[in-house]
């Protein structure tokens, strides 16, 4: 059989408040012709279907209008199990009549993890072992009086056990038979390297829990993994990430997004092919002093198309708001929008007028006002919002006893 491997479509992210639901239609639109024209067998999902809990209906119509044209016509299976950014109840919600259309979707840990996917002839094609993003609950026993350590080494060793159990039910499953097993997973590798600048958020609270590629033992032919961004293998060439398939954020730009095509020779793996994901929206990080950020968004707006843009100065002048100086030229070229503007000059104003040296901004270096200001300016807020906002922002500080 041959799967189609993805994960973190992160359906409903917005960038900087801006909608991107048209760059998931484009990205679903093109996946379903990926899965036409490679004739695959079964899509395998990774994990973070939905960017948070409560999916919008926009995002559901999206996810469900998907699955729809794709289950049992494209290819004859689907498999899904949820992310951390996942609501594992809603994930679960629909399983008994998904699981009618060969959609199987797991979204809480259930002890029915292993699932056989049938072939063109009715046998055994593939065992998959279906293990979704593993809850602090699922996983171990809560102790009044763990430390963090304890309760980190306690998840670590739940992970490991829980898998060491999944893989030995689909091993009985399997028997003597010539059919692979392919793991799922939801879960951070020590090896693992999510090269953004935002960086991917950890696992659990307290930190991150890593564990080893030794989880999966040599006779699992491919494991298929989900929530670093950045597709990779790690440690051997059949434990991947997919990545997500589209920039989540501006830190992802230089990441090329993929998919991955598995094929396999009976038990083991026998080919592994990267499928590029097209980019759907344009986006650029423009950086300089004013004069040559202004000329960069008049090339963008050549291209003819909707480009979204931030902008980092760097310029030695003062230039206060840099989005009010970009106002007038941003005016003549409506297909570029800023939706992010940083200042990494050698020189910045604070909100007293007072130009400093800058310095990178931390809670002991910024004054809370100037910390409003960055705020403001990182989500768009347009400059009178912002004078609405100042005088209750102050209150606040003054009964807090804080100098602003």
């Amino acid at each position: 059989m041959r799967i189609l491997h993805t994960s973190d479509w992160h359906i409903g992210k917005k960038l900087k408040e801006h909608e991107r639901l048209q760059e998931f239609k484009k990205f679903f639109a093109w996946l379903e012709k990926i899965i036409v024209d490679e004739k695959i067998d079964a899509l395998i999902v990774s994990g973070d279907i939905f960017d948070n809990r409560n999916p919008s209906i926009e995002s559901q119509e999206l996810y469900y209008s998907f699955l729809g044209k794709i289950a049992g016509k494209s290819c004859r299976h689907v498999v899904i199990t949820s992310g951390n950014h996942d609501s594992a109840p809603f994930i679960d919600a629909p399983a008994e009549i998904m699981g009618r259309c060969n959609v199987h979707v797991i979204g809480r840990a259930c002890g029915n993890e292993v699932i056989t996917l049938k072939d063109s002839d009715g046998r055994i094609g593939l065992i998959v072992c279906a293990v979704p993003f593993l809850l602090d609950k699922d996983i171990r026993t809560v102790k009044a009086d763990d430390t963090s350590l304890d309760i980190q080494r306690a998840m670590k060793a739940g992970i490991m056990k829980h898998y060491a159990e999944v893989f030995e039910k689909a091993r009985e499953v399997r028997g003597d038979s010539d059919v692979p097993i392919i793991a799922m997973g939801h879960l951070f590798l020590e090896a693992g390297k999510t090269q953004t600048e935002e960086g991917e958020h950890a696992l659990y609270i307290g930190g991150a829990i890593e564990v080893g590629t030794d989880i999966f033992p040599e006779d699992i032919a491919y494991t298929a993994l989900g929530h670093l961004h950045s597709p990779q293998s790690v440690g051997r060439e059949n434990i991947r990430y997919s990545g997500s398939p589209v920039a989540m954020t501006f830190g992802e730009l230089d990441i090329p997004k993929s998919v991955s095509v598995v094929d396999f020779d009976g038990r083991n793996l026998s080919r592994l092919k990267e499928i590029q994901v097209p980019v759907f929206q344009t986006m650029k990080r423009v950086p300089g002093d004013m004069a040559k950020i202004e000329a960069e968004i008049k090339e963008l707006s050549k291209l003819n198309e909707s480009v979204w843009v931030e902008v980092t100065y760097n310029g030695s002048e003062a230039v206060g708001d840099i989005r009010e100086r970009l106002e007038g030229i941003l005016s003549l070229y409506p297909s570029v929008e800023v939706l992010s503007t940083r200042s990494e000059s050698k020189t910045q104003t604070t909100s007293s007028g007072t130009e400093t040296e800058s310095k990178p901004v931390t809670l002991e270096n910024i004054k809370p006002l100037d910390m409003l200001s960055l705020y403001c300016s990182e989500k768009n807020i347009d400059k009178n919002t912002q004078e609405i906002f100042e005088p209750l922002y102050k209150e606040i500080l003054i009964e807090m006893g804080l100098d602003f």
